[in-house]
């Protein structure tokens, strides 16, 4: 079909990944379904042709940049153009600074932040021969919060959105939209796949998601919304919001705020 629209999403075989990639086929876009996972990804691509869609399996390790290459080379030889690029795949490190390993710091940076810049830079000049086509980088309220005892996810989530906000201004003159994702927790299989300081820090995490009244579907939807619109943030729910505004008005405020509210939730999940 000619209005047919192609999409790589990283991180695909479950969570996030795999809500939109549900979404995109409601539309009826063609996805290349990339994660480490390949029984996960089958499982959501079957997902994908059940609801209108269609799609691959590509795997994909995003902190390889030689296997993003070989992901271009082969998707360039089969699709007609890229129209979006999905920065998804990402991992949770908890725990205080001089407690985590700096393996940790490293295996969160390299997946998080370095797995984006290699997906942006290996995909980009196929992005600008599309005009309207779309980078959308799944970034974090972590980015704007900064809550105590995240620091390695904190970071790689502000790099995010930085480096979301900087496309935004260099793709501009070639017509192609960006957009930084500013979720707040929401239940995902990221506490599983994380690696924490103490088990302590794992139920803390735990028990914020778990609290959670958003759903991967609804961020979803919410970013395709800002696809169509070309926004530039996507703060979801409510809370993010507030905190962006609040942050940007009284930073040091909200920043005792958020250490409070940390020692109260990890109190709370300590005693349980």
């Amino acid at each position: 079909m000619p209005d047919t629209k192609y999409a790589i999403v990283t991180g695909a075989a479950s969570g996030l990944g795999r809500a939109l990639s549900l979404e995109l086929a409601k539309r009826g876009w063609v996805i290349a379904l990339c994660d480490l996972n390949d029984e996960g990804s089958a499982e959501t691509l079957e997902l994908v042709r059940g609801a209108g869609g269609d799609g691959r399996v590509e795997h994909l390790d995003v902190t390889q940049p030689e296997e993003w290459e070989k992901l271009r080379d082969k998707l360039t030889a089969d699709w007609p153009r890229l129209d979006l690029l999905v920065n998804n795949a990402g991992v949770g490190v908890g725990g205080e600074v001089g407690q985590l390993s700096l393996d940790d710091w490293k295996w969160i940076v390299d997946i998080n932040l370095w797995g984006a810049i290699y997906g942006v830079h290996t995909m980009v000049d196929w992005l600008k021969a599309n005009r309207g086509s779309h980078i959308v980088n799944i970034a974090s309220m972590a980015a704007i919060v900064s809550a105590p005892s995240m620091a390695p996810y904190n970071v790689t989530k502000a790099g995010m959105l930085s480096f979301s906000e900087t496309l935004f201004g260099e793709l501009m003159p070639h017509g192609v939209g960006v957009t930084g994702v500013c979720p707040a927790f929401f239940p995902t299989n990221i506490i599983n796949s994380g690696r924490f300081a103490s088990d302590d820090q794992q139920k803390t995490a735990a028990k914020l998601m778990s609290s959670s009244k958003c759903t991967a579907e609804y961020v979803s939807q919410r970013i395709l919304r800002a696809i169509d619109r070309k926004d530039l943030y996507v703060f979801v729910p409510r809370v993010a919001t507030f905190f962006w505004r609040m942050k940007r008005l009284m930073p040091v405020r909200v920043l005792k705020m958020i250490a409070r509210r940390n020692a109260e939730v990890a109190g709370a999940a300590v005693g349980q």
